[in-house]
């Protein structure tokens, strides 16, 4: 079974295909309890029509009996099929919206996109392009096909997110520096692989709602305390957009858990289930499945100085004057280094004026400086002159340091984070506005959360 890495964060990583739709598409051994489920919706008619959109029932067979293969396919047992065609068919719904949406901004996802993004789920599988492609079609009809659409979908849905929500977050300098100063009293490093189940509050909900909401919350949590599986009561009671993966939100770090998470999530032990947390959307329920240290990106940087010697004809020479090259290796101190100023005083002072480059990495060298300073023997010390349109240059290198560079630009960073942060919180908001205002017909009736439902079969 192929085990694809997903490729974005949170509520917003949708752009690879992930493990669960692959290893549906790759799993021999779903069960044939689907065979006796074929006829629980009519292959005819139509189960909603969403705007100027309708939904087929024979699509809300397909993609129920999809979503039935992947949840098989991680070991899911599915107790109640009518609820599952109920969340299946509310996805439809979101889809169509946005679907809609994404034609009236028209953005596009171009082939060469989904080109990339197959070549990379083919490279985290060890297999070429073709060989993934084979794969696909072997256990499915035009398997390949369908995969490659489902990622142009999510790519599609992914630029809308980044349109309609992203772009739209504002993230004040206040808020930056608040963020990195939390960052630096916390372990930056450490990543959570969580699980969650939200019980939702409905529009404008009245104080009596809200009651009998928690109430039902509350149940959930005491049937997880007393050892009921996360995963199963997640698909089948939670409204959150990862209900049918059994609420797994993937690895996060802290800084892409939404802020009112963030403080239970820091106190969990893994394994551990959290008290029930309250937002404006309902009550949340978390699991801390485990934890891990992301991978540091750790370079070494090279403290710069560079100092230029004016000349029109450096180019034209094979080597440095045996003068200046001395003067280079005698160079073992930054004080060395400035008495440059002193022996080249004709040169204009904006010449050199800018001549301490800081903390840099050879990546963000020019070539000639690089292999000048990959040539030093001893730091502190300076390189052998070398020549340029200019003149010579003399490169000193004062000290190295190891540092992680994914630390670089930290206010940069944390705008990002922060921003996504506040997406990620606002995104099921802005999927309800959406909703709200699209005109829907639902024919398919959805059962009261707290009473028996009807047979679908009679609904259909």
């Amino acid at each position: 079974m192929m085990n694809i890495r997903p490729f974005t964060p949170f509520l917003l990583r949708s752009l690879s295909v992930s493990a669960v739709v692959l290893s549906g598409i790759f799993n021999q051994a779903w069960s044939n309890s689907s065979d006796l489920k074929a006829n629980l919706i009519p292959l005819d008619g139509i189960a909603a029509i969403v705007d100027d959109s309708i939904i087929l029932k024979s699509e809300l067979q397909i993609r129920t009996q999809e979503a039935e293969k992947e949840l098989a396919a991680r070991n899911i047992l599915i107790q109640d099929y009518q609820q599952l065609t109920l969340k299946v068919l509310d996805n439809l719904i979101l889809e169509k919206i946005q679907d809609e949406r994404i034609q009236q901004l028209g953005l596009s996802v171009s082939d060469e996109e989904v080109f990339d993004q197959l070549q990379d789920i083919a490279e985290q599988n060890k297999l070429s392009l073709a060989e993934l492609r084979d794969k696909l079609n072997l256990q499915e009809s035009d398997g390949f096909s369908k995969v490659r659409e489902k990622i142009r979908q999510q790519m599609l849905m992914q630029k809308l997110r980044e349109v309609e929500v992203i772009s739209k977050t504002q993230v004040t300098e206040g808020e930056i520096d608040n963020y990195l100063q939390r960052l630096q009293l916390q372990n930056s490093n450490l990543q959570y692989h969580l699980q969650h189940i939200m019980v939702s509050l409905p529009e404008n909900a009245t104080p009596e709602q809200r009651k009998q909401v928690e109430a039902k919350a509350q149940d959930l949590l005491n049937r997880l305390q007393q050892g009921e599986d996360f995963t199963q009561l997640a698909v089948r009671y939670s409204n959150g957009n990862k209900a049918l993966e059994g609420g797994d939100l993937g690895w996060l770090t802290s800084e892409e858990i939404p802020t009112f998470f963030v403080d239970t999530v820091e106190q969990l032990a893994v394994g551990q289930v959290s008290q029930l947390i309250r937002s404006p959307l309902g009550f949340h329920i978390l699991k801390l499945k485990e934890t891990k240290d992301k991978d540091a990106t750790i370079v070494t940087q090279y403290d710069v100085h560079k100092f230029i010697i004016l000349s029109d004809d450096a180019l034209q020479k094979a080597t440095p004057p045996s003068a200046l090259k001395q003067v280079a290796q005698q160079m073992n101190s930054l004080a060395k280094f400035q008495e440059l100023n002193q022996r080249y005083s004709d040169i204009p002072a904006s010449v050199n004026q800018n001549g301490h480059l800081g903390w840099m990495t050879a990546a963000e060298l020019s070539n000639a400086d690089e292999k000048a300073i990959q040539s030093l023997t001893n730091i502190p010390g300076a390189a052998d002159p070398f020549a340029t349109e200019q003149g010579w240059v003399i490169l000193y290198v004062d000290a190295t340091r190891q540092t992680d560079i994914s630390l670089k630009n930290k206010r940069q960073q944390a705008m990002l984070a922060l921003r996504q942060q506040k997406a990620n919180e606002s995104y099921e908001i802005w999927l309800r506005r959406l909703k709200e205002e699209s005109m829907i017909e639902n024919r398919i009736t959805h059962p009261l959360a707290d009473t028996p439902q009807e047979s679908i079969e009679g609904s259909l």
